[in-house]
């Protein structure tokens, strides 16, 4: 009995803690000074988020110890917010790594050669990169502690938080763990998770926060200062249950809810909680899905039933037939191929296009409730401005969606060359570092302009609507129309060449992704920050010549200009807003100006040291 239990305990043991995988990566990822970086950056974000909006708490003796916890209690709640997007993302990409790292040097089928069983592969593969993650979010602990010393944060809170976190991580690991072991390919996986991720927190959050995802047995709170009740979606969305945590809205005592059910009930009253166990039990379950395709991805190519009834069709079909006709290549062929082949992440999927698809039916069902007055929306009066905020988040989401696709389909532009070993039969063509680099900066750009032109659209039928039906309070302003895609092209434009820059850097394609996307979400997340904090205290036609500078804050002063500039506390004189009406128009063409030239050292940047990077890289 004492052998079987000692047989028992060292399964478990070799299992994890002890686990090859988990003891190479932890030993060896732990002196990597790029780790160290990562580190101190995600630190440096959290400290700077509590200094920009907690600045009254660096003067605690003009202020008294109510103003204080107040304004500790929303530090603590944005602080929260941005370590739970980071978790969001980082874990995935942590982890996507484990297993297509493997299948890109051509060594998982080497590691299917030991004695490692499935469960020791994929639990080593998930926790041995989850392991940086988890670290990362004790290394903020201190950060949220600051919060504590001025009141109005608890010790409760502030576990819960990091409980959601650190699930949150687990989560999106374990199903990254699971795609990259049932498909192949570090861009695909990469690219479709991404989307899935941000597609999945943007869209149940923008429901959960409306009046069709309110529970009618919670209390009325406050989110962001408007009025809302607990989203019975809490329970399986990280930012909803966090508001429960943070203060933001109030979750109904379990005796309003029992109604629902024991476990429902439950789940509502407590959804903080709920949201861990069900992420853990879901992580489970995609565990065990993946041991299954451990061994099995090493079998492709070999004849099994469904591919003998799929291939069955095709077995008459004579060899070399054409099966599609020719295309029409562009004039620069590098610049086609990035955005019309499969050589492109994602370049031939249909997720562009269902994603634009999407946005017009979208905008069609925004402007019908907009004249049904549905939700609080409506043609006149306050329902204007209901509509500006649904618009605005419209088309944040759509911003955030561009830049992280493309983002990360620049990263993949070299280093998929270079993980194909094609780089040096690209070289030997007469085309030089310049053509090569245009090319692929005007694919990617044309790649991602059915996502540009979705927005242009909403807005068209929203300034379309206003102008037939002669009203005075428009939504928008026609120079909107025009602005919003020029800033979306140069945003992307800059996007782009950032990509591309750290895809030229790098040799693999995931580290060329997680710093792109780092940087580039990071970058686009402190200049939000920024523009939120110095909104709240400039004046109106100052605020309308430096937001536009912005990406996100310059999305809200084109499209909801009330209440970024901040004109008056009554109805804004006609000369004054059209004076900022101007001021924005102004600052919006040098926002493209400057970003089309900040694009424009980039590419020269990368030129300059492209034949010099790959000769090194390839020596």
């Amino acid at each position: 009995m004492v052998g079987v239990l000692r047989d028992i305990w060292i399964g478990f043991w070799r299992l994890l803690p002890a686990n090859p995988i988990v003891v190479r990566v932890v030993t060896a990822g732990g002196k990597r000074a790029r780790h160290f970086y990562v580190r101190v950056a995600y630190l440096a974000i959290l400290i700077v988020v509590v200094f920009v909006l907690g600045n009254n708490l660096m003067q605690a003796s003009q202020a008294s110890l109510a103003a204080l916890a107040k304004q500790s209690t929303q530090t603590f709640m944005w602080v929260s917010v941005v370590q739970l997007f980071m978790m969001s993302f980082m874990a995935p990409v942590f982890t996507a790594a484990a297993i297509t790292q493997e299948k890109d040097a051509n060594t998982f089928h080497i590691l299917l050669t030991t004695p490692l069983s499935a469960a020791q592969i994929v639990l080593g593969s998930l926790f041995s990169r989850l392991y940086f993650v988890w670290v990362l979010l004790l290394a903020g602990l201190p950060v949220f502690c600051i919060t504590m010393l001025y009141g109005g944060v608890t010790a409760r809170e502030v576990f819960e938080s990091f409980g959601l976190a650190a699930t949150t991580g687990l989560v999106t690991g374990s199903l990254a763990i699971m795609i990259s072991m049932t498909r192949i390919g570090t861009r695909r996986t990469i690219f479709s998770f991404f989307v899935g991720v941000a597609v999945y927190l943007l869209a149940l959050g923008a429901l959960g926060l409306s009046p069709y995802g309110a529970l009618s047995e919670a209390p009325v709170g406050a989110v962001l200062g408007n009025p809302t009740r607990m989203s019975w979606l809490a329970p399986i969305h990280p930012f909803l249950a966090l508001f429960v945590v943070t203060g933001q809205t109030t979750a109904p005592p379990m005796s309003d809810v029992i109604h629902y059910g024991r476990l429902r009930g439950w789940m509502l009253a407590y959804p903080q909680y709920a949201y861990i166990a069900i992420t853990t039990l879901a992580s489970t379950l995609m565990i065990l899905f993946s041991l299954f395709f451990v061994r099995r991805s090493a079998k492709e190519g070999e004849l099994t039933w469904w591919t003998r009834l799929r291939g069955g069709a095709k077995a008459g079909s004579p060899a070399g037939e054409r099966k599609r006709k020719p295309r029409n290549v562009w004039n620069n062929p590098i610049a086609w191929r990035e955005a019309a082949t499969r050589a492109s992440a994602g370049g031939r999927s249909m997720l562009r296009w269902v994603f634009a698809v999407l946005c017009v039916l979208l905008s069609i069902w925004l402007l019908v409730a907009h004249e049904s007055g549905w939700l609080g929306m409506g043609p006149s009066g306050a329902g204007v401005k209901v509509t500006r905020n649904w618009l605005t988040a419209t088309i944040w989401i759509e911003l955030a969606v561009i830049l992280l696709v493309v983002t990360n389909t620049a990263a993949t532009t070299l280093t998929r060359e270079k993980e194909s070993q094609t780089m040096e039969l690209l070289l030997t063509t007469p085309l030089t570092s310049k053509y090569i680099v245009a090319g692929m900066l005007r694919g990617l750009v044309s790649f991602a302009m059915p996502l540009i032109l979705a927005p242009a659209l909403v807005l068209l039928l929203f300034v379309a609507s206003d102008l037939l039906h002669g009203r005075g309070n428009w939504v928008t302003t026609p120079e909107t129309v025009l602005v919003t895609p020029l800033l979306l092209t140069v945003f992307a434009a800059l996007a782009a060449m950032t990509g591309m820059h750290f895809s030229l850097q790098f040799k693999k394609t995931v580290q060329a992704v997680l710093v792109s996307t780092g940087v580039v979400m990071g970058a686009v997340g402190m200049l939000w920050v920024c523009g939120f904090a110095f909104g709240r205290g400039a004046a109106g036609l100052v605020s309308s010549a430096i937001l536009p500078l912005l990406p996100f804050p310059a999305i809200q002063t084109l499209i909801d200009y009330e209440s970024v500039y901040k004109l008056a506390a009554s109805a804004p004189a006609v000369t004054e807003l059209l004076s900022a009406r101007i001021i924005r128009l102004v600052s919006c063409l040098m926002s493209i100006g400057a970003y089309s030239g900040l694009t424009f050292l980039f590419y020269n940047t990368i030129v300059r040291n492209f034949d010099m990077t790959i000769r090194r890289q390839s020596s």
